[in-house]
């Protein structure tokens, strides 16, 4: 997989700092979840009686309802998974009841998928007696379509890329799309031929499906359980095509490249839950799919019968809706934790509020060194320091992680030690991590002065290296001032040598700048460091190694990393089926990884999640890669 035009949109690029707010949780005892104080019982009935609804009402709030479209096929947006996850479903998932992240749970699916011998076959067997939300029949046809469907749209901002790559015949309508647009006449060419002569997507029986590859993609299965895999009604969109030319099977209900259509304020899945009204930015409604297909083993499992998503972007005024009991669930940042947790008892400071932590997430946070040209303030553009080896591994021994994750996490997360993530396959937990060690670094300092390019490098810059943050981020100004200080420490230290210094001082700032100025320095190489945060789409190492490591990369791209070993074991993990040999490749890249310092590995979060201790049930349970599943609570 060479391709992945999604890594270079700059929309997504400036949107890749939101976070993704993860609200499943682990699983307790009945007797540990459900409060029985009469109190909490009249806030509770209270509650309920204002808002006219009985106790099947579930009312959560959130921060991050950012996203603009229903679609899933068009939507990227970090909130909107939270929600298909709900309303659609894909034809494999995530356990809804443990922290499982290798996606072969079947859903729509039958069973797990038969792989031919080289990779290139995945035939799957479909569920029968599923009907969508609409009352249309869900059968293999159903699957073809949906697939079809995303890639005659192909907007340019969603995931689409994830199933269009591997599959056969796929990267030349990717390709068409991204370099003449999805509505010009060069991708209707390029997508009516790979209808047409493509045989990528087979259709065996009734319930029976097979999707052919280009080439060996292991991760393949996990892309399609990302939501851009989500199925839809094909009568639904049908009858609702913005123009009768489209209102067909074969026309898919939509005009080539129409990212905004029905189906971007309208929703119609097989997923448990109803969309019933959705105001962009404020709240949502869900009620419950009585002819719902799956028979569930808890007595409980569709009990929440009606769920309000509100929009609450003051942080205080949810702290205060869910001490009041006015709403069951939301967001309690970290920086506000200890509030509500006690860490010494490891418990909630509010018995009628539960807290769940502990669970790694899959939020990764990472300072990626600028290797490649650095524009300066005055327009001149030189080699960045950090092309040094040296350099990069002095700043990883001179930034003091412990003080980060407390100062900017109140410890709510561990130390990276690379770019996977503990609790996925690929992480090596014996994987070598630097540390704060002002030694170390100096002794690494003493051997990047003996470049003397390196010192040019400091000489054009007036021997003052400046790391820029944008005004607000309180996390990224935290990181960079402690890499500052850091660096400060070692030029100042004795056994440092400074002897080309002369009568100059060299100094170290981490700066505030506006938004539009920061993106400005991101977009044109004026950023010696790049604060970089990223969640993955589909839970599989390969969107971590490709996007950080491999030289086409998002940011591997950005800071100028072309490791010819890290690129040959990319290439050879990411089509590689046994498991064993896959983890080799990946070990290999995680040890040329802690050699070249590429980044800073600074943290991986770890869950704070809370709600009302009158909620149970398994969809409560905390999952890296879904939130709270309501048909289970």
């Amino acid at each position: 997989m060479t391709n992945r035009k999604k890594i270079i949109n700059n929309t997504q690029i400036i949107f890749v700092g939101v976070i993704i707010f993860l609200m499943g949780i682990s699983l307790l005892s009945s007797q540990t979840i459900v409060n029985t104080q009469e109190s909490d019982s009249l806030i509770r009935a209270s509650r309920k009686s204002n808002l006219s609804e009985n106790e099947n009402t579930l009312v959560w709030e959130t921060d991050d309802n950012n996203f603009n479209t229903m679609d899933p096929h068009v939507a990227w947006q970090t909130f909107g998974p939270w929600l298909f996850y709900n309303v659609y479903e894909t034809l494999y998932t995530y356990p809804w009841d443990s922290a499982e992240t290798y996606p072969l749970q079947p859903l729509l699916a039958a069973s797990a998928p038969v792989i031919s011998a080289g990779g290139l076959n995945y035939t799957i067997t479909l569920r029968t007696g599923i009907t969508f939300h609409d009352g249309t029949p869900f059968n293999a046809s159903c699957v073809k379509w949906n697939i079809e469907r995303a890639m005659k749209i192909f907007s340019l901002e969603s995931s689409v890329w994830m199933i269009a790559e591997p599959i056969k015949g796929g990267r030349a309508v990717e390709d068409a799309a991204y370099n003449y647009g999805p509505t010009s006449s060069e991708f209707i060419t390029v997508f009516d031929d790979w209808i047409a002569n493509s045989n990528s997507i087979l259709v065996l029986g009734d319930y029976s499906i097979r999707f052919v590859l280009e080439e060996a993609y292991t991760p393949f299965i996990a892309a399609l359980t990302y939501s851009v895999g989500s199925i839809i009604s094909p009568t639904f969109q049908i009858i609702h095509a913005s123009s009768p030319a489209w209102a067909s099977w074969d026309d898919y209900g939509v005009d080539y490249g129409e990212s905004e259509n029905y189906m971007t304020n309208h929703a119609c899945g097989t997923g448990p839950y109803i969309l019933t009204s959705w105001v962009p930015f404020n709240k949502i409604e869900l009620d419950l799919f009585t002819d719902y297909w799956r028979d569930a083993d808890e007595s409980y499992a569709g009990s929440i019968e009606k769920v309000y998503i509100n929009t609450n972007y003051d942080v205080g005024g949810t702290m205060s809706n869910l001490t009041t009991g006015a709403i069951d669930g939301g967001p309690w940042p970290t920086a506000n934790a200890l509030d509500i947790w006690d860490p010494i008892s490891e418990a909630s400071l509010n018995p009628d509020i539960h807290v769940s932590t502990g669970g790694p997430s899959y939020r990764m946070n990472y300072i990626g060194f600028n290797m490649g040209a650095l524009t300066l303030p005055n327009g001149t553009t030189i080699t960045s320091p950090y092309a040094n080896k040296n350099f990069r591994q002095c700043s990883s021994y001179a930034f003091n992680y412990s003080a980060y994750l407390n100062i900017a996490f109140n410890g709510f997360c561990i130390q990276a030690n690379g770019p996977i993530p503990y609790g996925m396959f690929g992480y090596n937990s014996t994987a070598y991590s630097a540390c704060y060690n002002i030694t170390q670094a100096v002794e690494y300092w003493n051997v990047a002065v003996l470049d003397s390019d390196f010192l040019q490098i400091l000489d054009d810059m007036d021997y003052n290296v400046s790391f820029y943050y944008n005004v607000g981020n309180v996390a990224r100004e935290q990181a960079l001032t402690l890499l500052a200080e850091g660096l400060t420490l070692v030029v100042a230290d004795d056994d440092a040598n400074m002897t080309f210094l002369g009568t100059n001082e060299l100094s170290f700032n981490a700066l505030p700048v506006s938004w539009p100025t920061y993106l400005g320095y991101y977009s044109n190489h004026k950023l010696p460091v790049y604060d970089v945060r990223w969640v993955p789409d589909y839970a599989d190492p390969d969107n971590f190694v490709y996007t950080l490591c491999y030289h086409l990369g998002r940011y591997a791209n950005i800071i100028g990393l072309n490791n010819t070993l890290v690129n040959e074991n990319y290439l050879l993990a990411s089509g590689e089926l046994n498991s064993t040999k896959r983890m080799e490749y990946y070990n290999i890249i995680n040890d040329v990884c802690a050699q070249e310092a590429p980044y800073l590995w600074l943290c991986q979060e770890t869950e704070f999640r809370t709600w009302r201790t009158w909620l149970q049930g398994d969809g409560l349970i905390y999952n890296p890669m879904h939130e709270v599943y309501f048909y289970h609570v």
